[in-house]
């Protein structure tokens, strides 16, 4: 997996959340346009965590720059409920024209399929394997497991689906969870259902397992360095490793 952009916060430094999982499939379009260039013609599927705009800014602009060149369509999959939101906000005509309506170049197929995903079902897309859980970061938002060797959270709050995935499934042995924030800016974290290191401290006692190798990412860039320093002061900075933009991680 290759990290096209690790940060909850777009900057000089830092790019907003994409994860190629190969030439084909990634998942969310914080930045695909800036990091795949003209390989943007080669993914076949994206996979959209939840439709916060850090997460899909690509998405529309992308299909707009190379629909010319485009010789298939793209499928976007997503829960039903980050689908609607997309037609309603982003693809309605008045924000963006309707790329799931519009039809290629001299191609029968449009330019966007989407295709809705549903909780705890297993899908095969691309090489991947992908199950979707609930997140309880935002309406329709999810995590997933990957390859039955990851937990990707997403943005994501308080959930017991992530303990319970890695303490009953051996298999299991990476996390991705975000931290987002500080704790002293607890009070915005909770109300955007985001963690800190406090939070993720409290967190991690759900887990009874030391084997599972923990990243972090989706910090808003701004804060990198007092989060930082606030995981060595409470103990957490030797135990994960800290997701930056054009890394890989192998999954498995």
């Amino acid at each position: 997996m290759k990290i096209l952009g690790a940060f909850g916060s777009k900057t000089q430094n830092s790019q907003l959340s994409s994860y190629l999982l190969d030439e084909k499939s990634v998942i969310d379009a914080g930045n695909l346009i800036q990091s795949l260039g003209n390989d943007f013609l080669k993914l076949e599927n994206v996979v959209l965590t939840h439709a916060h705009f850090d997460h899909i800014v690509d998405l529309p602009t992308a299909i707009d720059t190379f629909y010319s060149r485009m010789e298939k369509p793209l499928h976007v999959f997503a829960t039903q409920e980050v689908i609607d939101i997309l037609k309603e906000n982003i693809f309605n005509n008045k924000i963006w024209p309707d790329f799931s309506k519009i039809p290629l170049m001299n191609k029968s197929a449009n330019a966007i399929i989407f295709h809705s995903l549903e909780y705890f079902q297993e899908y095969t897309i691309g090489n991947f394997r992908l199950q979707p859980y609930p997140n309880f970061h935002t309406f329709g938002s999810c995590g997933f497991v990957i390859n039955n060797a990851m937990v990707f959270t997403s943005d994501t709050f308080l959930c017991y689906h992530t303990w319970d995935f890695l303490n009953k499934n051996k298999s299991l042995k990476q996390l991705v969870i975000e931290v987002s924030f500080p704790s002293a800016f607890n009070r915005l974290a909770v109300l955007s259902k985001h963690l800190t290191p406090i939070l993720l401290q409290d967190e991690l006692k759900a887990l009874q397992r030391d084997d599972i190798q923990i990243y972090i990412n989706h910090i808003k860039y701004e804060y990198i360095d007092a989060i930082i320093d606030e995981l060595k002061t409470i103990g957490l900075y030797e135990r994960v490793i800290i997701l930056d933009d054009n890394v890989e991680v192998e999954i498995g």
